[in-house]
């Protein structure tokens, strides 16, 4: 695991008409540690380090007027005589703005102390910029983002949240910490304390988990971010069209202990209990298949739902047909040869015909002129698909 701590740095608020920067405050953590600091990035970097978390990389946005300087606080007391002249420097020009090459060296005598340190100044209007620094800086693999939004324009910070969720889908960020130094909140002591937002955490992950939901039916990371793990054998089960009854009865059973709460999570776990249910109930493995086939259907993912709905109508003309299994390529032959005394209909074989037909083209192609509409047109498909469960669910019905 790969830790990216992302600040913002701004002008700061003046203790004195004379001075630019942020007040010097103690700030104290959850666990009782206290830092002095005029910058809270730099509380949290230490606090961080003294918990033997390890930062790789540390992301520090501001624009070229921010207090810069205010960063040497990270660093021990007794190193800071190595870097006074370009400290010096720093703050004089801050006033009226940093130059890339002032700004880059400053980060490059920084990184002496404070490995994977980057200064990134961007105009507070560019959002792309924002975004574009993130891709470019966050590492690909397994990463834990700690995100301190204490300083800088509040817009900032509400824009890199957004950015973070987008960056979910490239990057694999594994957790999200928001920590705040909430200076107005000072006690009598003077000292400020430092919040972390555990709850906007708990939200990302849902969110993030719940969106891989509802796009392509994958729910142990969900089911995991609502307390319950080691669902993958669920799922996979579920996926080969098996039924594991008792493993869906337990989650089920826990989803509506979860529901009963009445709190955020509720709304996910009712979509899950109105999802699995028809799966835990279905007794028979083609009318599974068709369950799936619709849940699919209705998440886009029409291929799946094709193969799913088709392979379960089989199923169910070989059970009123005698012929088991239906899946050999002998059996197959004997239910088209017998098939019209179970489909006595213009509609039905028409239909079956159609389903079998546009079936056979996506997996394979070669699909007959009059047929390319269903292949070609996402209104004409959802008509078949919707005729074919009529079939099916009368089919079922019938002796």
């Amino acid at each position: 695991m790969k830790y990216v701590l992302i600040s913002l740095i701004g002008v700061g608020r003046k203790d004195n008409p004379d001075k630019k920067g942020y007040l010097k405050t103690k700030y104290r953590f959850e666990d009782n540690g206290v830092f002095e600091t005029a910058f809270f990035g730099s509380a949290l970097y230490k606090y961080l380090n003294s918990k033997g978390c390890k930062i790789d990389r540390w992301l520090i946005f501001g624009t070229r007027y921010s207090s810069w300087s205010e960063i040497i606080d990270s660093i021990d007391p007794v190193k800071h005589n190595k870097f006074i002249d370009i400290w010096g420097m720093v703050m004089e020009e801050e006033n009226s703005g940093l130059d890339d090459t002032l700004l880059n060296n400053w980060e490059e005598s920084l990184k002496e102390e404070i490995p994977g340190l980057r200064l990134l100044p961007v105009e507070p209007l560019d959002y792309k910029a924002y975004v574009k620094h993130l891709l470019d800086e966050i590492p690909g693999d397994d990463v834990e983002i700690i995100f301190d939004i204490t300083h800088a324009y509040r817009f900032m910070g509400v824009i890199l949240s957004f950015c973070l969720m987008y960056l979910k889908n490239f990057k694999q960020i594994k957790g999200l910490k928001i920590y705040y130094g909430a200076l107005d909140m000072r006690d009598s002591d003077g000292v400020a304390p430092a919040i972390e937002l555990d709850f906007i955490n708990d939200i990302f992950k849902l969110s993030t988990s719940f969106e891989t939901y509802k796009n392509s039916g994958y729910f142990p990371e969900l089911l995991t971010n609502l307390g319950m793990n080691n669902t993958e054998g669920t799922y996979f089960k579920i996926e080969m069209n098996g039924r594991p009854r008792a493993e869906l009865e337990r989650i089920i059973k826990e989803l509506k202990e979860i529901s009963k709460m009445d709190d955020f999570r509720k709304v996910a776990a009712d979509i899950l209990i109105r999802d699995l249910e028809p799966l835990q109930n279905a007794e028979y493995m083609e009318d599974r298949m068709v369950e799936r086939a619709q849940f699919f259907f209705e998440k886009k993912q029409f291929l799946k739902a094709l193969i799913l709905l088709y392979e379960g109508t089989i199923v169910l003309l070989g059970k009123k047909l005698d012929i088991d299994p239906p899946d050999i390529e002998e059996n197959r032959g004997i239910i088209w040869e017998k098939i019209n005394s179970i489909l006595t209909e213009d509609w039905m074989r028409e239909t079956f015909q159609n389903l079998k037909a546009t079936r056979n083209n996506a997996v394979h192609g070669g699909l007959s002129s009059n047929l390319q509409k269903y292949v070609e047109n996402p209104a004409n498909f959802k008509e078949l698909f919707q005729s074919s469960i009529k079939l099916y669910n009368y089919l079922r019905q019938t002796k």
